[in-house]
This record gives C-alpha cells, structure tokens and sequence, in this order.
C-alpha cells in the first residue's frame, strides 16, 4: 500500500505576522471576558465526551 503526502506551501512572512497577530488579538479577547485555556480545554473535552455518548445511544 502506498501512503499518500500532501505537499504543504512554507507559509509567507506576512502570513506568519497575520497569524501571530490574530493570535494575540484571540488571546486578549479570552483575557478580557475572564476565559482561561483552562476553560476552553474542559469545555472541549466535555464536548468531546457528551458527543461520544450521543453516538453510542
């Protein structure tokens, strides 16, 4: 069986400044409403978990 790659484009600098940018400006709204990666990772998980039940039933 042969695997497959996929041929990824070095991203740009400007692509790279955007993203760091965004980033930043994700970072600041969170800290600004009081959100925590803390929050973000539970509340994912607790997704993730009620998702799985779901597919069982």
């Amino acid at each position: 069986m042969k695997t497959q790659t996929i041929q990824l484009k070095k991203p740009t600098k400007e692509t790279l400044i955007a993203i760091r940018q965004s980033a930043q400006k994700f970072a600041q709204l969170l800290k600004d409403r009081g959100i925590s990666e803390d929050d973000i990772i539970a509340e994912f998980n607790a997704m993730r978990k009620q998702a799985r039940r779901d597919a069982i039933k």
